[in-house]
């Protein structure tokens, strides 16, 4: 069929011929708000054995239990001046109980007593074999340290202690003092056990771990960034003859694909444990499917090359293409020509901007991102917009409508399997990352002041192993 101009179109065209028809910018409102990336949980469970705590307790009170010096003490009628050395004689033996460790302590006690009255100064020494039956609980402090708190029994052989014409026992001494005699010993068991459970330094390099990326997938480079809000710490208990503790931090993941993220010149500072009652690693992250605007229009410019637009019977050609966004939809901004074909020179080709308004769509299904119900934005409109609706009505919308799908599912695709196979890997050094993806969700579409962004969750558990072979 032979391609006609009606002589009313034709009149509009040369009249609007060799002009460049500019239109007033849409009016826009800001992009919607990011969705808020969801708590997610690290964990990492601590243990000690029994075994290991006897044997560093044994290790460090291999001599000197106890020292007591002018310590005033009563002795029957009138206070004594007391020096009391104790000495380990065999092994400590004990196991855990509750949050802490019941403990047995054999040891030697030499005891040294001075009598100073106005009718009787003397003084005398004695020596007895001992054992305390003790008990220690832990509890976490404010500042990540260990309070320990010992208590329990201190039994003695029945040993003469002489001073001048006073005679006693070591024991009936001992039982007459007990808090004053008792609380060197214990307090030397709790300064050794506190001193093996060194929970803080552990604390601040997890807290350190979660503030630096770590990569989880290649081509495209990806990386796991975790902002960390607060780390949780259940109490101490025994299990398997060990004691144990679980700390768990509080973070708000997500995946960066590009260039890696910068790790933070100053760290945050480790804050007060919050008390955790169920250890859990359940995990959530954030994994983004994005396109920039620009790559965006690119894309749709190419596929116009390879399908130049035709609309009405009319050949449009698009030569510049900008997405724009706004509150509840994106602006496309089109620059083209119309061209007849009686005027081979071109010199009658009409020119100029045409905006339109579309929605972005997601199709999970497909993984596909669109800009649907595309119309024109009538706000902005000018002289080409109304030739451009002369000629081709809606054609021209739904014609270009196609060329603004963009397929998103082999990036997606890549983003799943990589960063289920590097979780299941431990990353990173000192403390390891490791997790297990259980599954993703579906993506919720938004879009930004850059681009489209394409949200998927990634589900399942992720640890921290902190490797530990020693006492904490």
């Amino acid at each position: 069929m032979k391609y006609r101009t009606t002589p009313a179109i034709l009149a509009m065209i040369c009249a609007f011929a060799l002009c460049g028809f500019t239109a007033p910018q849409p009016k826009r409102t800001p992009p919607p708000a990011v969705p808020p990336i969801p708590l997610s949980t690290v964990s990492a469970t601590l243990k000690i054995s029994g075994d290991n705590l006897v044997a560093m307790l044994n290790e460090r009170t291999k001599t000197q239990l106890a020292k007591v010096e002018g310590q005033d003490i009563n002795c029957v009628i009138q206070k004594c001046q007391l020096n009391l050395f104790a000495t380990r004689t065999g092994a400590i033996t004990g196991h855990p109980t509750g949050s802490g460790m019941a403990l047995k302590l054999p040891f030697a006690l030499h005891a040294q007593l001075a009598f100073n009255s106005k009718y009787l100064k003397t003084g005398g020494d004695a020596v007895a074999q001992g054992e305390a039956d003790a008990t220690t609980q832990l509890k976490l402090g404010k500042d990540w340290r260990m309070d320990a708190h010992t208590e329990g029994e201190v039994h003695l052989s029945n040993a003469n202690l002489n001073l001048g014409p006073l005679k006693m026992s070591v024991t009936e001494l001992w039982n007459n003092n007990a808090d004053q005699l008792s609380t060197p010993i214990f307090k030397a068991i709790d300064k050794r056990i506190a001193a093996a459970f060194r929970l803080r330094g552990q604390a601040e390099k997890m807290w350190r771990r979660l503030q630096q990326p770590t990569r989880i997938g290649k081509n495209p480079d990806t990386w796991l960034v975790m902002a960390p809000q607060r780390l949780q710490v259940t109490p101490l208990k025994t299990e398997d003859g060990a004691l144990v503790v679980s700390l768990a931090a509080e973070v708000r993941a997500r995946a960066v694909v590009g260039s890696e993220p910068a790790t933070p010149s100053t760290f945050a500072k480790l804050p007060p444990p919050a008390t955790l009652d169920t250890p859990s690693n359940s995990f959530e992250a954030a994994v983004p499917v994005t396109l920039t605007y620009p790559d965006a229009a690119r894309l749709a410019m190419e596929q116009l090359k390879k399908n130049p637009l035709r609309a009405a019977g009319i050949n449009l050609d698009i030569d510049k293409m900008r997405i724009l966004p706004s509150g509840n939809d994106l602006v496309v901004q089109t620059h083209f020509c119309i061209a007849n074909k009686w005027d081979f020179t071109h010199l009658l080709d009409s020119c100029g901007d045409v905006y339109l308004r579309g929605t972005p769509r997601f199709e999970a299904h497909s993984g596909k991102l669109a800009i649907a119900n595309l119309h024109y934005d009538v706000a902005s409109q000018n002289l080409m917009l109304r030739l451009t609706r002369a000629l081709a009505g809606d054609a021209f919308s739904k014609a270009l409508e196609p060329h603004l799908v963009f397929d998103e599912s082999r990036q997606i695709a890549r983003l799943k399997a990589g960063i289920a196979n590097a979780l299941a890997k431990p990353q990173g050094r000192g403390i390891l990352l490791s997790g297990h993806i259980s599954s993703f969700g579906d993506p919720k579409l938004s879009w930004t002041k850059d681009g489209f962004l394409a949200l998927l969750t990634a589900k399942g558990t992720v640890s921290a192993d902190l490797n530990l072979k020693q006492p904490l």
